[in-house]
């Protein structure tokens, strides 16, 4: 990298104003050196400290804990492939290995012309159009192994130009009931919006200065946070205003759960339903400011929010004196840089601080000891949406939508083996069978459903006997299982159980953030042994030592990656033990999946301690 210049220093110092305290700003600086070099160099890293103030221990603390950003060269080009769930259902291990062999090269290698590095991603919420890769910026969708080439020699001969930051995908998949703006192709700009009704109740209720009669509607909606937890908001928003000021409220974009887009939906086509809802909640309480906090694998949705917070704030809707009501606010975003765990709300308040993204424990409460360790609302982008349509019908409308123990309506992310992939919108209360056979028309001709994953990787299964369940959230609590953000996950016979679980376990080892001891070592060991198993090498103590402990991680971890992270392992184990039986008595697989032998383990890799993985060549290009 070449000399770093004044004009470099000025950057960042413009950026460490615009943010509220230095350590804030580091990582708006790390993502300025990732867009102009695809690393952070030792003297940007040097460059920062002198502008921070911050030491580079401190600074490689944060910068090491998200894997987006890199502190040694990389190639012109970074290769993310996805290596989430759905992607892996749908192609996305065969989408590896031709990349690996079309390159020469592993996971976090980069090729001999200096041209590409081969990342993974986790998830990169392009669920229904699977397998997806990442390329810099550019989104590349239900792309098959042999157009690899094709597209890597447009990458070499400098043939490819930035996409633009447009929706992704087809448009909801249903008729819209209250996400009415899901159903355009485009993105609704602001004059768009404005001329089917948007911004007439904020206008209105800055007019008369009625916060009480926000919070009411919101109360009598019965509307719960829809990113997975499903606590209703009026407490939330009540908690907060009890409290001394300042008031912050803070959206949760930062949507990372496999099998999840439904978020970036809303982002991408209807971004001012989002902002109006979350000034109209930030007023009910008296907010001194608003921070979205949106993940780094969403550069369309940061472009469009970007241009849609612009227009809002052209209009008077954001800022000074909005409309002459004498409340002044204002939302900014933040961007993570790529941590599972920083969905969860205490991890996202302390990323948004500038620290390493770990959880917090509770109590307290965020609503009361929150940002800053100031008084926070914390709701998902889904939540915040819904609140203009609840303003204009009132909150009983929305409440008569749901059954009786939840309210209003879903958006639900339907991706895996099913016919049509894609987001719906329905009432809570519907059942499992409508969801996936009369929506999503089923499995794939040929096939039977096996089961289904309800809430991405978080909860336990859910099976054929269970298709007439009605899918709210009280519903699934009884049956072992939950909600969570609605990432359903189908999987037919082509799927091998053993190798879910396994899957899933190298998933929360990688995501898993190491504070705590049960998570970070439990994961570890998880999945080891089920490593063990899809190479031919298992015991059949090894199930029941997972079973073990799996339930002390569920009791004893922080937050609920670690309570989550043996779910999956678990319930396969219990109701597909046929098949685990097979892999350890006899050494076979019966979909072919496993490899049975440690010569071709693919695998994530280790974040921390790669334990057993040391043992083992990994990511390395084999014959079949």
């Amino acid at each position: 990298m070449a000399t770093l210049s004044q004009d470099t220093r000025q950057h960042l110092e413009t950026i460490l104003k615009e943010w509220d305290n230095a350590g804030q700003a580091v990582i708006p600086m790390f993502h300025y050196f990732m867009e102009r070099e695809n690393y952070i160099s030792p003297e940007a890293l040097e460059l920062i400290g002198q502008v921070t103030g911050m030491s580079q221990s401190d600074l490689l603390g944060v910068g090491t804990f998200y894997q987006y950003f890199s502190f040694h060269k990389e190639g012109r080009h970074i290769i993310r492939v996805c290596l989430a769930t759905p992607c892996v259902f749908c192609g996305g291990k065969g989408l590896l290995s031709a990349l690996q062999k079309e390159l020469g090269i592993g996971l976090d290698e980069i090729s001999s012309d200096g041209l590409f590095s081969l990342k993974p991603a986790q998830c990169v919420g392009q669920c229904h159009e699977a397998p997806s890769l990442v390329i810099g910026t550019n989104i590349y969708n239900n792309v098959t192994p042999e157009e690899i080439p094709a597209l890597l020699k447009k990458y070499r001969e400098g043939d490819v130009a930035p996409q633009p930051a447009v929706p992704m995908g087809p448009p909801l998949a249903n008729e819209p009931i209250v996400f009415t703006g899901l159903a355009s192709n485009e993105t609704l700009t602001i004059d768009r919006y404005e001329s089917g009704g948007g911004y007439a109740i904020l206008r209105e209720i800055m007019a008369t200065k009625d916060r009480v009669r926000v919070m009411r509607e919101i109360e009598s909606s019965g509307l719960a946070g829809r990113g997975g937890g499903a606590f209703p908001m009026a407490p939330k928003l009540q908690s907060v205003m009890k409290n001394p000021k300042p008031h912050y409220v803070v959206a949760n974009a930062d949507e990372g759960e496999p099998g999840t887009f439904k978020d970036r939906y809303i982002m991408e086509r209807d971004p001012h339903s989002f902002i109006e809802g979350m000034i109209l909640a930030s007023y009910t309480i008296d907010a001194d400011a608003g921070y979205i906090y949106l993940r780094e694998e969403y550069p369309n949705s940061y472009a469009i929010l970007l241009k849609a917070l612009s227009e809002a704030r052209s209009r008077g809707y954001l800022g000074k004196d909005i409309l002459g009501s004498g409340w002044s606010y204002d939302i900014r975003i933040y961007r993570g840089g790529g941590a599972y765990i920083c969905g969860e709300d205490s991890s996202l308040l302390n990323s948004l601080e500038g620290k390493r993204g770990t959880p917090r424990n509770k109590p307290p409460r965020l609503s009361d000891i929150g940002l800053w360790k100031k008084p926070t609302d914390v709701n998902n982008v889904e939540t915040f949406a819904a609140i203009p349509r609840i303003m204009k019908e009132g909150g009983p409308w929305y409440k008569a939508m749901g059954d009786e123990r939840s309210c209003g309506t879903k958006l639900f992310c339907l991706s895996g083996n099913i016919r049509r992939p894609g987001l719906y919108e329905v009432h809570l209360g519907a059942t499992l069978r409508h969801l996936i056979e009369d929506l999503g028309g089923g499995v794939p001709e040929g096939r039977s459903f096996r089961a289904v994953l309800p809430a991405g990787s978080a909860s336990s299964m859910l099976y054929p006997v269970q298709m007439d369940m009605q899918l709210d959230y009280p519903t699934l609590k009884a049956a072992g299982a939950f909600l969570g953000a609605a990432s359903l996950i189908v999987m037919d016979d082509s799927v091998c159980m053993v190798d879910l679980a396994y899957w899933m376990s190298g998933f929360y080892h990688h995501e898993s953030c190491g504070q705590c001891t049960p998570c970070r070592d439990g994961a570890e060991d998880i999945h080891e042994v089920l490593q063990k198993v899809v190479m031919g090498e298992g015991d059949l103590a090894h199930l029941d030592f997972v079973k073990s402990l799996g339930d002390y991680m569920r009791t004893a971890s922080i937050c609920g990656l670690g309570t989550s992270a043996p779910n999956i392992p678990i319930s396969s184990i219990e109701h597909f033990e046929e098949e685990w039986r097979e892999h350890i008595l006899e050494h076979k697989c019966r979909t072919g999946i496993c490899p049975m032998t440690r010569k071709k383990i693919v695998d994530f890799p280790a974040r921390r301690s790669p334990g057993l993985a040391a043992e083992i060549t990994q990511f390395q290009i084999h014959e079949p």
